[in-house]
Order: C-alpha cells, then structure tokens, then sequence
C-alpha cells in the first residue's frame, strides 16, 4: 500500500478545503481589516496616494487568495475526476467479469435443464421395455430420504431412532415406487394399443361397474330403469304423457359422468347421419367397453362409415394413435364385408395435433374438429306398421337398438305429447326376446 500517496491526496484535501473556506470567509476578512485601518489610521492626514496603495495592496492580496483557492480548486477537480474516472474503468472491468461469469451461469443452467429433460423424459418413459426405468426412478426418490434421514442424525440434537425409521420406511417406499411406476408403464402401453381406454380413467370405479351392469342388464323391471327419474307415487300415479314428459325432463337436467355425455353425443351424430337417410349403429352405447372404438357405424346402400366420435373439453389434444385405433377398425370391417366400401371419420368437439392430421391425411379418414353439440329432438318414433307405432326415450332398454329410417315414416320428435298425438305409444315392457 502506497502510504505517501495517501498522505499527499489527503493533505491535498485538506488545504483544498482551507482555502476553501477562506474564500467564503473573505468578506468578513476584508470587513476587518477596514475596521482595523480606520481604527489606527486617520485617514483626514493620509495622502491619497498612500490611501490607493493600501487599497491596492489589500486587493492584491484578496486577488492572490482567489487565485491560489482557483489552483488547488482545479487540483481538486483533476484529482477527482481522475478518481471517477479510475471508478469507471474498475466498474468496466467487473462488469465484463460478472457478465463473464452470467453467462457460465446461463450454459449450466442450460445443461442442468437438459438434464431434468432427459431424466423426466427416462421416468416418464411410457414403454415397458426398460423395467429398469422404474427402479432408476425409485432410487431418485429414495436419494431424498436418505437426505432426510442424514439431516436428522446431523442436527444439534442428532434423533438417531428417528433417522433409522426414515430409511426403514423409504427402503419399503422404494419397492412399492417401482412396482407402481412399473403398473403405470405396463398401463401406458396397454393405452397404445388400446387408446380407448384412456377415456376410463375420469370415470369413478363405481360408475365403470354400473356402466356394465347395465349394458349387461337384462332387467325385466321397467321401473328399475327409470327409478332415477320418477319416484313411485310418479311412475304409478301420473298419466302416461305427463309421466314419460316428466322422466325425460328429468333425464336431460341430470349432471352426467363423461361417459353419459359421451353416448349422448355418439347418438347426437347417429341422429345427424340418420336424417341423412342412413342406417345407423350404435356400438358404442350398446356394447359399452367392447366397442373396439367404433362407436358409430352408418350404412347406406354399398357405403359404410365407421365414425369415432370423441367429446372431449378444449384443451385437450387427439394424438394419432387415435386415428391408428379407428383404421385399424376400417381394416379389420373391410376384411369381414369386402364387397362394401368401408371409410372412417373421426368427429370431435376438440381439436386434432397436426401429426394426427397429417396420418388421417394418409389413410384416407375423414376429419370434422371442433364439431358443434346441438340441442336436437331425442324422442325416437319408430313405424313398423299402422297398429305397431312406438316411441323411445334415451333411458329406454331398446332405445340404442333402434333403426329410425325417414323413409319409412320414422322420426324424430322433441316432447312426448307430440310423439303421442301422431299415434305413437311408449314401448311396451321388455321381457328378454318378448314384449308384453
């Protein structure tokens, strides 16, 4: 350290400072001085000429003050500005370090980031050809209760007993983090294969099994079918117009699970293909988790259309593997009916991935996205002849099992009161293969 120079820079200030406040104090010095002269010196004998040299000299000194105070107020001002300018190249030279040493930050947090990608990528892995996946997964979760299990024999008061239950417990963790991420693989692959089941996981446990129940039914008790609808004293009670108005009513408030809205949907594009003069099949409300995913299948003349229909909220996305599932359905129709000509099309209220697209593209599949869900008449009225007139509601056994063709004098309508005024009666009671 350079003790000299900071003996001089500092007394250099210091004067710089005196003169300074000589300088602010100059007009009371000069009030003095006057006062001192006119004291001593009388000024009625003085000469002019001898009172013009003490006037001089008083201004050549107070001139000589100012100057000097000028000198050391330009020294002071080189001193600073040397000073700033020292500070300015020093910021330069750290901030080229720090910038430096910003961007190593910004490559290591890119690698590190590439690094969780690849390890999110391994443990998300939806292949069960790598088992040992599972297991790099399980020791991942494991290396954070060893940590927990460390941090308690290492605190100020180390809980030994404490730390041996953490690992007894993580070592048991483990093996169930494994099984289940090897379960959740084996799910993941069954998923490829099978895309329909995807749809399974947002319904309850207890809704899937009713959903069989009830495709399986062959419950010869029509009130057991409509009991969520009409109470009783309704169902015994009430005339037959205002009864069936009542339980459909009924039927369409319901707050329905996304399997319900989804056959409601199935059957709203069987209803468009339908006036369309097609013959319509409902697989999917009929055969429930057998459907292969044809959920709608419409013919006309040599023409068939397997039509999947996916109601699914905006945000979510169709990947191709959905498009793959319906040809596979196309291909395996064609071979059964090889003098037909069997197409697809894949009908959602959503929006398809551009990978999707472009493979529906290829094989030849129809797509509709964003297809629009409409209010339409839901009453099936169906004509055999003059004395077998019969209409349908959505809760009805035989509701799905029945063919509505236009040109035979079957329609639609919206309200029962209507369906009974052109002669239509509700189905009679299902008894197996016979009515009664």
């Amino acid at each position: 350290m350079d003790y000299k120079k900071i003996f001089k820079d500092t007394l250099s200030i210091l004067i710089s400072h005196l003169i300074v406040s000589c300088f602010f104090g100059i007009p009371f010095l000069i009030l003095y001085v006057f006062d001192v002269i006119f004291k001593y010196f009388d000024f009625s004998k003085m000469y002019s000429f001898q009172f013009g040299i003490v006037t001089f000299v008083i201004l050549l000194i107070f001139s000589y003050i100012i100057l000097f105070a000028k000198g050391i107020t330009s020294e002071s001002k080189k001193y600073i500005d040397k000073e700033k300018a020292d500070i300015v190249k020093w910021r330069d030279e750290n901030l080229n370090t720090i910038r430096s040493l910003q961007y190593q930050v910004n490559v290591e947090k890119t690698n590190v980031l590439k690094l969780k990608n690849e390890s999110d990528r391994i443990i998300e892995d939806r292949s069960q050809s790598y088992p040992w996946a599972a297991k790099l997964y399980s020791d991942h979760l494991y290396v954070y209760d060893e940590k927990m299990a460390n941090a308690l024999r290492s605190k100020r008061h180390p809980a030994e007993k404490a730390a041996q239950q953490v690992l007894t417990i993580a070592k048991e963790k483990r093996d169930l983090q494994k099984l289940c991420k090897m379960l959740e693989y084996q799910i993941n692959y069954y998923e490829s294969i099978f895309p329909w089941l995807e749809e399974f996981k947002e319904i309850e446990p207890i809704t899937a099994w009713e959903i069989i129940k009830q495709t399986n039914s062959n419950d010869t008790n029509e009130y057991n079918r409509v009991k969520n609808w009409l109470s009783p004293d309704d169902y015994n009670n009430l005339p037959s117009e205002e009864k069936w108005q009542l339980a459909l009513d009924r039927y369409c408030k319901k707050r329905k699970t996304n399997w319900e809205v989804g056959i409601d949907f199935e059957r709203y594009v069987g209803y468009k293909y339908e006036i369309e003069g097609y013959k319509v099949k409902y697989q999917g409300a009929l055969l429930g988790l057998e459907d292969m995913g044809r959920d709608v299948i419409a013919s006309k003349k040599n023409e068939m259309l397997v039509i999947q229909c996916k109601r699914w909220a905006k945000n979510k996305t169709i990947h191709e593997k959905h498009i793959f599932q319906l040809y596979g359905s196309i291909v395996v129709l064609r071979t059964q009916n090889p003098t037909k000509v069997i197409d697809g099309v894949f009908i959602t209220t959503t929006k398809l991935s551009e990978v999707a697209k472009e493979c529906a593209e290829y094989l030849g599949i129809k797509i509709l996205e964003e297809y629009p869900f409409e209010k339409y008449p839901m009453i099936k009225c169906n004509k055999t002849d003059q004395s077998n007139m019969i209409y349908h509601l959505p809760f009805d056994q035989q509701y799905d099992r029945v063919h509505i063709s236009m040109k035979d004098g079957d329609l639609y309508v919206d309200t029962v009161k209507e369906a009974e005024m052109l002669g239509f009666r509700h189905t009679f009671k299902w008894h197996g293969t016979t009515q009664s």
